[in-house]
């Protein structure tokens, strides 16, 4: 019989390996034991995509140099959602930026401290399965309660249920434009 012996820079690396797991094992416990969804209370409208969805939508809207609660906006986001904002520029360009939630936020602050903004849901589209679910919801912005509609498109959210509410995982939107106009939910085609 052969016996094959490992020198002991083998074992040293061995056990380097087994301390350096450790932390990101003790890391990803930690994650497993937390609601995905955070911490905090649940939110009432936390109960159901359709509703969560809405709250969204209240949230945001307001007129110009109104307070917002951004507080509730983000205990409706898991930790480390992420923010897509969408733009058509000129001739055809198609733009995306990713941003955490926090970012997003302090975009809007800028964005919209000095103008109204109104966002009013005109179709929703759930698809969901088990502890997941997607929210296609087509939105109509203006800048007062009452005026002319500015723009249109449709939201895409991805949703998650920890077991005790719903929560946001992502968001991104693409706006009505020639090219691809707004569909009702009966005939968006997820596939394009």
């Amino acid at each position: 019989m052969h016996i094959t012996r490992f020198p002991l820079r083998f074992f040293m690396l061995l056990a380097l390996a087994a301390v350096l797991a450790a932390p990101a094992h003790a890391a990803d416990q930690t994650r497993a034991s937390q609601p995905a969804c955070g911490i905090h209370p649940p939110d009432a409208a936390a109960g159901s995509p359709a509703t969560l969805v809405r709250a969204l939508y209240d949230i945001v809207s307001g007129p110009a140099h109104g307070v917002k609660d951004w507080a509730r906006l983000a205990r409706l986001h898991a930790p480390g959602a992420l923010i897509t904002p969408t733009q058509h520029g000129a001739g055809g360009v198609f733009a995306a930026a990713p941003q955490p939630l926090p970012q997003f936020i302090e975009l809007n602050k800028r964005l919209f401290s000095t103008r109204g903004f109104f966002e009013r849901e005109v179709f929703q589209r759930v698809q969901r399965f088990g502890h997941v679910a997607h929210v296609w919801s087509g939105y109509e912005t203006r800048e007062h309660a009452d005026g002319q509609v500015e723009a249109r498109g449709v939201n895409s959210f991805q949703l998650l249920n920890d077991g005790q509410r719903w929560c946001v995982l992502s968001a991104t939107w693409d706006t009505d434009i020639p090219a691809h106009p707004m569909q009702q939910p009966e005939s968006l085609d997820v596939a394009k």
